[in-house]
């Protein structure tokens, strides 16, 4: 069984809309945008940001960090500043000390009252980690509450949530855990709903199997206005992928969990094989047109629904980033703007290699090819100064993200 220590997966941001074109390798580049550097990290104030940021209508960010604070990660904000000077403010909503959380990765959620939603992967008394709630108090106070802790790894209720929360208008919580389920602890989809006297319960919506129906979810889920969800597994499916030292397993998958009276039926749209830059770790987006955007290894890919591209889920390369000394390893899902065009970041393949913030803009035609824009390169090296985590757009058109460094920083790109 192959397994994994904690990851930077990501987590899930919904596309916003995407026009039908077919696909290509459009390969133009314009000069890169510059990158400001927002706020940066102490390790006690936060370290190593991983997930995505969310922000609010007055313009506060909004995210996780891995480490940091008391050694267990933290939840922050950031509040712009006005005047001449400007800059940034950070605030540490929540200083995690282990028992209730270890490593936040898979960044937030928020609801119309301000409450802040997350996971964090680990913990040190159930060990399975946990999903938690922070809510806005008075004097600037927030209240952490422990809304469901995880068992360890074997748990058939699943363990080490990754991928952080997506939030239905019940208020129910959907996640992945990357390992436990009743099978062979390959990961499960969950539910965290609350109850009418109080507390909050877990139901295990799917657990997965391995091969065929993928195994080891890293990152977040979304849903459409049915209430179907989709997401991707590290491993499993049919793909004949290995780690490396003989242990054989699956490519990964794409798949959805649609729902019934006869409960959470899962259905696979996409089989990684290992000639296809394989095992995503990072989520899916929903287009307009019904097509799934995301990443895996070097490409970033759309799944063409019934009907559009075949009799089944049809998968296009929308395009592959080379090795070289640009970003070549996609390292966030995608999202859209309102004029279709793609963002997402890019780390480096080598130590000569640096991580990039990317645009992909669609044809102006169908039967055109995508146009890649690298907006923003990043410091050298394999692990430092990498971005991570998927872009946010504000509401100005400024791209906001983070680098997973040692401590690391938040950046925003002027577009």
């Amino acid at each position: 069984m192959v397994r994994f220590t904690f990851s930077t997966a990501l987590a899930t941001i919904l596309g916003a809309a995407a026009p039908f074109f077919v696909v290509g390798n459009g390969r133009a580049e314009t000069p890169h945008h510059k990158v400001v550097v927002l706020y940066q990290f102490s390790g006690a104030d936060g370290s190593e940001p991983s997930g995505p940021l969310i922000a609010d209508r007055a313009g506060n960010l909004y995210g996780t960090t891995v480490l940091g604070g008391n050694g267990a990660g933290v939840v922050f904000e950031l509040s712009p500043g006005h005047g001449r000077k400007g800059g940034w403010t950070e605030t540490v909503l929540h200083n995690f000390n282990g028992a209730d959380g270890t490593n936040p990765l898979g960044g937030l959620a928020m609801d119309a009252q301000g409450n802040l939603y997350g996971t964090a992967f680990s913990d040190t008394v159930r060990t399975g980690g946990v999903v938690f709630e922070l809510s806005p108090g008075d004097n600037n106070g927030w209240t952490f509450t422990q809304l469901y802790g995880f068992d360890g790894q074997d748990s058939p209720s699943g363990a080490n949530p990754n991928g952080g929360v997506i939030r239905d208008a019940s208020g129910n919580l959907y996640g992945t855990t990357q390992y436990g389920g009743e099978h062979c602890a390959c990961g499960t989809v969950f539910e965290v709903s609350p109850q009418r006297g109080g507390g909050w319960s877990e139901s295990v919506l799917y657990s997965f199997r391995n091969k065929p129906d993928g195994a080891y979810p890293w990152a977040g889920l979304i849903a459409d206005s049915s209430g179907d969800l989709f997401g991707t597994t590290n491993q499993g499916g049919d793909g004949h992928c290995g780690d490396g030292e003989g242990d054989k397993s699956g490519c990964g998958t794409v798949f959805s969990l649609t729902s019934s009276q006869s409960g959470w039926s899962e259905t696979l749209l996409q089989n990684f094989q290992r000639h296809e830059n394989n095992m995503p770790y990072t989520p899916v987006t929903l287009g307009s047109d019904g097509a799934l955007y995301g990443t895996v290894g070097y490409d970033v890919f759309r799944l063409v629904p019934p009907g559009q591209g075949g009799a089944g889920w049809t998968k296009q390369t929308l395009y592959g980033f080379k090795e070289g000394t640009g970003g070549t390893i996609t390292s966030s899902g995608v999202i859209f703007d309102a004029q279709g065009n793609l963002y997402g970041v890019t780390s480096s393949s080598g130590l000569d290699g640096v991580g990039t913030a990317y645009e992909l803009s669609p044809p102006t035609e169908e039967g055109g090819t995508w146009t890649k824009t690298t907006l923003a390169k990043f410091a050298k090296g394999f692990d430092s100064n990498q971005p991570r985590g998927s872009l946010l757009i504000g509401a100005d058109g400024t791209l906001y993200g983070a680098v997973n460094g040692d401590p690391g920083y938040v950046f925003a790109i002027e577009h």
